[in-house]
């Protein structure tokens, strides 16, 4: 492990200037872009896609250490999330968690003004002057409870897809590996 990443190694019976080409040309077939290298030692490749939501599309660092050691080449591989792709899903998430309060406070607030009759905060939507349509008020109640609820379903397959991507990470490294063999 470095820095609480899981390291993925192999050894190749490659000599390390083969093994780099071989490795970086993989890489690219992939999908891969190259962020950084310091041949025939380092490379480091962005792979993924900022609205990926599956361990293989998700933006991500993949980095490569080659050593030389008897008998050929030993690769080391780290893969991590990209920040971007973090920043993105924490911010939809907080927004999305913003709206879900709203709704609920809209939506309990409304029930509590149809019961009542009693001004409350969001009672201005429904009430025009004395006459307060119960059938539209009660439309709208359902409808922010759906917000809220479709709101929670989303913050909640956010953190799955999180959970899986971060899980399985390392897939596209698996791949090269195996075909790296």
């Amino acid at each position: 492990m470095v820095c609480g990443v899981p390291l993925l190694e192999q050894t190749f019976k490659l000599k390390i200037e083969e093994a780099y080409h071989k490795l970086k040309n993989l890489m690219i077939e992939k999908g891969c872009r190259v962020q950084f290298e310091e041949q025939p030692r380092k490379i480091h490749f962005k792979q993924g896609s900022l609205w990926g939501i599956s361990p293989k599309t998700a933006k991500k660092i993949i980095s490569a250490d080659l050593k030389e050691v008897e008998g050929g080449t030993r690769i080391s591989f780290s893969s991590r999330l990209a920040s971007s792709w973090k920043n993105i899903t924490l911010i939809g998430c907080a927004f999305a968690f913003v709206l879900l309060v709203i709704c609920a406070w809209m939506a309990t607030d409304l029930t509590t003004f149809v019961a009542t009759s009693e001004p409350s905060f969001w009672s201005w939507i429904f009430a025009g002057g004395s006459n307060v349509d119960l059938v539209t008020a009660k439309a709208f109640i359902n409808l922010t409870w759906g917000l809220t609820l479709f709101l929670s379903v989303i913050i909640l397959l956010e953190v799955l897809i999180v959970v899986y991507a971060r899980s399985k990470i390392d897939v596209v490294v698996q791949e090269t590996l195996n075909q790296l063999s």
